[in-house]
Protein backbone atom coordinates (compact mmCIF):
# COMPACT_ATOMS: atom_id res chain seq x y z
CA UNK A 1 0.00 0.00 0.00
CA UNK A 2 1.31 3.47 -0.28
CA UNK A 3 2.47 5.79 2.08
CA UNK A 4 2.59 9.46 2.56
CA UNK A 5 5.21 11.65 4.14
CA UNK A 6 4.63 15.23 4.73
CA UNK A 7 7.51 18.18 4.87
CA UNK A 8 7.73 21.56 4.82
CA UNK A 9 5.96 23.57 1.93
CA UNK A 10 3.36 20.50 1.72
CA UNK A 11 5.67 18.28 0.19
CA UNK A 12 4.43 14.95 0.24
CA UNK A 13 5.72 11.27 -0.79
CA UNK A 14 4.04 8.65 -1.28
CA UNK A 15 4.36 4.67 -1.78
CA UNK A 16 1.97 3.00 -4.25
CA UNK A 17 0.92 -1.14 -4.64
CA UNK A 18 2.33 -1.42 -8.22
CA UNK A 19 4.34 -3.62 -9.66
CA UNK A 20 8.03 -3.32 -10.20
CA UNK A 21 8.21 -3.35 -13.88
CA UNK A 22 10.59 -0.83 -15.86
CA UNK A 23 10.78 1.54 -17.19
CA UNK A 24 8.10 4.05 -16.09
CA UNK A 25 5.43 5.73 -17.64
CA UNK A 26 2.79 8.08 -17.30
CA UNK A 27 -0.08 5.43 -15.81
CA UNK A 28 1.98 4.39 -13.31
CA UNK A 29 0.52 7.63 -11.28
CA UNK A 30 -2.75 5.84 -11.80
CA UNK A 31 -4.22 4.08 -8.83
CA UNK A 32 -5.10 4.09 -4.85
CA UNK A 33 -2.54 5.89 -2.70
CA UNK A 34 -2.60 5.91 1.05
CA UNK A 35 -2.00 9.01 2.98
CA UNK A 36 0.78 10.24 5.33
CA UNK A 37 -0.95 9.01 8.82
CA UNK A 38 -2.19 5.88 7.07
CA UNK A 39 -5.51 6.09 7.30
CA UNK A 40 -7.17 7.77 4.37
CA UNK A 41 -6.94 6.18 1.17
CA UNK A 42 -6.53 8.73 -2.55
CA UNK A 43 -7.64 7.38 -5.71
CA UNK A 44 -5.36 9.28 -8.61
CA UNK A 45 -7.22 9.08 -11.79
CA UNK A 46 -7.47 10.47 -14.93
CA UNK A 47 -10.65 12.85 -15.66
CA UNK A 48 -11.69 15.18 -18.30
CA UNK A 49 -8.09 15.71 -19.44
CA UNK A 50 -6.68 16.05 -16.35
CA UNK A 51 -5.21 14.13 -13.61
CA UNK A 52 -7.37 14.21 -10.05
CA UNK A 53 -7.52 12.47 -6.91
CA UNK A 54 -10.13 11.56 -4.76
CA UNK A 55 -10.77 10.19 -1.62
CA UNK A 56 -11.89 6.76 -1.24
CA UNK A 57 -12.25 5.64 1.79
CA UNK A 58 -9.90 5.38 5.46
CA UNK A 59 -7.77 2.39 6.34
CA UNK A 60 -9.61 2.22 9.54
CA UNK A 61 -13.02 2.52 8.56
CA UNK A 62 -14.22 5.91 10.21
CA UNK A 63 -16.21 8.68 7.89
CA UNK A 64 -14.08 11.86 8.42
CA UNK A 65 -15.77 14.92 8.19
CA UNK A 66 -14.27 18.23 6.32
CA UNK A 67 -14.44 20.02 9.82
CA UNK A 68 -11.36 22.37 8.78
CA UNK A 69 -13.10 23.68 5.99
CA UNK A 70 -13.69 27.26 5.55
CA UNK A 71 -17.44 26.85 4.49
CA UNK A 72 -19.52 26.05 7.36
CA UNK A 73 -21.57 24.33 5.44
CA UNK A 74 -18.99 21.80 4.79
CA UNK A 75 -17.50 21.10 7.74
CA UNK A 76 -20.28 18.38 8.79
CA UNK A 77 -19.89 16.99 5.42
CA UNK A 78 -18.08 13.95 4.38
CA UNK A 79 -14.44 13.38 2.98
CA UNK A 80 -15.27 10.17 1.81
CA UNK A 81 -15.10 11.20 -2.40
CA UNK A 82 -14.10 14.69 -2.50
CA UNK A 83 -12.39 15.47 -4.84
CA UNK A 84 -8.65 16.83 -3.19
CA UNK A 85 -6.63 17.18 -6.22
CA UNK A 86 -7.01 18.37 -9.65
CA UNK A 87 -6.22 19.94 -12.98
CA UNK A 88 -2.87 18.29 -12.85
CA UNK A 89 -1.19 17.83 -16.57
CA UNK A 90 1.57 15.50 -17.56
CA UNK A 91 4.73 18.06 -18.62
CA UNK A 92 6.57 15.06 -19.67
CA UNK A 93 10.12 13.39 -17.58
CA UNK A 94 7.35 12.06 -14.85
CA UNK A 95 6.10 15.46 -14.17
CA UNK A 96 2.74 16.58 -13.72
CA UNK A 97 1.93 20.72 -13.47
CA UNK A 98 -0.37 23.06 -12.67
CA UNK A 99 -2.85 21.50 -10.61
CA UNK A 100 -3.97 22.06 -6.30
CA UNK A 101 -4.25 19.88 -4.21
CA UNK A 102 -6.49 20.54 -0.95
CA UNK A 103 -5.59 19.92 2.60
CA UNK A 104 -8.48 18.61 4.70
CA UNK A 105 -6.16 18.78 7.74
CA UNK A 106 -6.32 22.53 7.73
CA UNK A 107 -8.52 23.55 4.72
CA UNK A 108 -6.36 25.16 3.03
CA UNK A 109 -5.80 24.81 -0.79
CA UNK A 110 -2.53 25.02 -2.57
CA UNK A 111 -1.20 25.29 -6.27
CA UNK A 112 0.67 21.57 -6.55
CA UNK A 113 3.00 19.38 -9.09
CA UNK A 114 3.73 16.02 -8.55
CA UNK A 115 7.14 14.08 -9.97
CA UNK A 116 6.85 9.75 -9.51
CA UNK A 117 10.11 9.10 -8.25
CA UNK A 118 9.66 5.44 -8.97
CA UNK A 119 7.63 2.66 -8.97
CA UNK A 120 6.14 3.42 -5.37
CA UNK A 121 7.20 7.15 -4.52
CA UNK A 122 5.42 10.31 -5.47
CA UNK A 123 6.43 13.12 -4.94
CA UNK A 124 3.96 15.71 -4.38
CA UNK A 125 4.96 19.60 -3.90
CA UNK A 126 1.76 21.97 -2.54
CA UNK A 127 2.64 25.86 -2.41
CA UNK A 128 1.03 29.01 -2.37
CA UNK A 129 1.66 31.74 -5.26
CA UNK A 130 2.41 35.45 -4.49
Amino acid sequence: MKTVLKALLLLFFFQSQVSFSNPLSETDILGGWVNQAGDGIIEIKQQEGYYVGIIMGSTDGKDRKDVNNSDPERQSKSLLHVKVMDEFVYAGNLKWEDGWIYDPNNGNTYSCEMTLIDHKTLKIRGYTQN
